[in-house]
């Protein structure tokens, strides 16, 4: 399987940008790392189940699976 690396953009709709060569292949997978300098702002729990619904509406995160992320300490 060939790897690509690219850096991506939060789109303002939400999505990440994807380069259009890659954006309609077949059977790509993605694999995505988020960094996150420190700014002082948090999400809300709000904020975080509705971006697990906008990116995949059929799948909720749990009570206790939301808990561990929140909970999770940065590398």
């Amino acid at each position: 399987m060939k790897k690509l690396v690219f850096e991506s953009n939060l789109l303002s709709d939400g999505h990440l940008y994807c380069p259009e060569e890659l954006a309609h292949k077949k059977n790509a997978h993605f694999k995505v790392i988020v960094t996150l300098e420190k700014t002082g702002l948090e999400a809300s729990e709000h904020e975080i189940e509705q971006s697990n619904i906008n990116d995949v509406s059929e799948d909720f995160l749990s009570e206790k699976e939301l808990s561990y992320y929140l909970n999770l300490e940065p590398l």
